[in-house]
């Protein structure tokens, strides 16, 4: 049988080489034989494996066996089967119960909390109303997330305790299994919501951004006064009173990307369960990096891989929130055909009672779906779906990294291509060289055993 190449790509590491074939994300370390066979092989369209040499055949049977050389005319096309968002349950809803904040974070994309239009907060009834519509929707579903969120989510605990309360009654009711999160900048916390949380097992999140100095430039309050003084007593008695984990949720502008080991260890001291960084988004032609700033904001996240690795080498796990995420997909071998969720079982509810196609578009009229009377209109997401993917599986066609991101952020892409004005494509570059530096670590861990490690990871593979 002829056989022809599916699609891959080979990385050089300093002991060998990571083969990566890009339909399964599958990796395989590769030794100078291997490579030597298919760089004699590669460029011929198609290998008949009964007229090579024996030598070569046994290495070209090899990459038979894992699907790098396929039955001729088999390669996968690209894009994949497209879904039908109609055909998918209910499974995570962000409900934006305050769209108001007491900060005024310099790189905040929700406007100060309000997401364009007036302060406001989700009343009790409306927060009820869509806990029932998460259970109800959910299908044969047995697992359920509902994550609560602003603006400044605290404002309003009348409205957490209504949907939480809420949902825990309907999913008990159903026999499914709930999971509540919430995103706070802590500034409200107080012994009370701190005992809330512990009883209803919420996962929380506080964003903070590192030491003082970083932290009170980027979350001043609205009269400019920083919040970290404020916020680390009330993290403290989080951290010490409540049952899950505590991440830190740290934002940094391109000026700030030099910092990031320095803000991970500042976290961590604090007595954090897990922190992840992530850019801030170029809400303004401002905030959007130069290829310098790019450069060094890799070369932190890869320091902060050779720390994993060396971590993971003495049985520990660096919690490095980015890098388990990441890691988790390749272990998984888990591909995309979509991007992230956001509109096949994933929706946010807004402070109104309107469905938006993500947290992150709440307030973008073009990316409101329905309501909580009428449900999600199948037909406006599939809208919302064809205008945010639109031109991108010409994009991505030849990108080896297509079934790792397959696109990007929707959110991210609408806000550069559309409101700034900026080329599609702009951050397929920084995208490939992270996923690179994933990669490189995965095959690393591999290499020195650390399967158990990974193997921790697998439930890792959110939006």
């Amino acid at each position: 049988m002829t056989h022809e190449w599916a699609d891959h790509r080979i990385f050089e590491v300093e002991d060998g080489a990571i083969l990566y074939g890009v339909d399964h994300a599958s990796l395989f370390l590769i030794d100078s034989s291997v490579q030597e066979v298919i760089n004699r092989w590669g460029n011929d369209p198609t290998v008949d494996l009964s007229k090579v040499s024996e030598s070569d055949r046994d290495v070209l049977e090899g990459l038979r066996d894992i699907r790098l050389l396929i039955p001729a005319g088999s390669a996968k096309s690209w894009p994949p089967v497209r879904f039908d968002p109609e055909e998918f349950p209910m499974s995570t809803m962000v409900l934006e119960v305050a769209q108001d904040c007491n900060l005024r974070c310099t790189y905040c994309y929700a406007e100060g909390g309000s997401y364009g239009g007036q302060s406001r907060l989700l009343d009790s009834e409306t927060a009820r109303a869509a806990a029932r519509y998460l259970v109800k929707e959910s299908g044969d579903l047995k697992d359920l997330t509902l994550v609560l969120f602003g603006g400044e989510p605290l404002l309003n605990m009348p409205a957490i305790k209504a949907a939480v309360e809420e949902a825990e009654k309907m999913a008990s009711a159903a026999g499914k299994r709930l999971l509540v999160s919430l995103t706070t900048n802590g500034t409200l916390l107080n012994a009370d919501i701190v005992s809330f949380f512990r009883d209803h097992r919420v996962v929380v999140s506080v964003s903070l951004d590192g030491p003082p100095d970083l932290h009170d430039a980027n979350r001043p309050y609205a009269s400019g006064k920083g919040s970290y003084s404020k916020i680390l007593p009330q993290v403290q008695a989080l951290l010490e009173n409540n049952t899950s984990a505590v991440a830190a949720r740290v934002t940094l502008t391109p000026d700030q990307w030099s910092r990031c080991e320095e803000v991970f260890d500042h976290l961590m001291g604090l007595g954090f369960h897990e922190v992840g960084i992530a850019p801030a988004s170029p809400i303004s032609k401002d905030l959007f990096p130069d290829q310098e700033q790019e450069d060094v904001l890799l070369q932190s996240f890869a320091a902060m891989a050779r720390r994993f690795s060396r971590a993971a080498r003495e049985g520990r796990i660096l919690p490095f929130a980015n890098l388990i995420e990441l890691l988790g997909r390749l272990h998984m071998g888990q591909t995309k055909a979509v991007a992230c969720g956001a509109g096949y079982g994933y929706l946010a509810v807004d402070a109104g009672g309107e469905f938006y196609l993500c947290h992150r578009l709440a307030g973008e009229k073009d990316f409101e779906v329905g309501n909580l009377e009428t449900g999600p209109d199948p037909e406006k997401i599939r809208s919302c779906l064809g205008h945010v993917t639109a031109g991108k599986d010409e994009m991505c066609e030849k990108c080896w990294a297509r079934t790792l991101c397959s696109g990007g952020c929707h959110y991210e892409n609408h806000l550069r291509e559309n409101t700034l004005g900026i080329p599609p494509g702009s951050s397929c570059n920084f995208i490939l060289r992270w996923l690179q530096i994933g990669i490189e670590l995965y095959a690393d861990l591999r290499h020195a055993g650390a399967d158990k490690l990974l193997a921790q990871f697998e439930k890792r593979t959110g939006c």
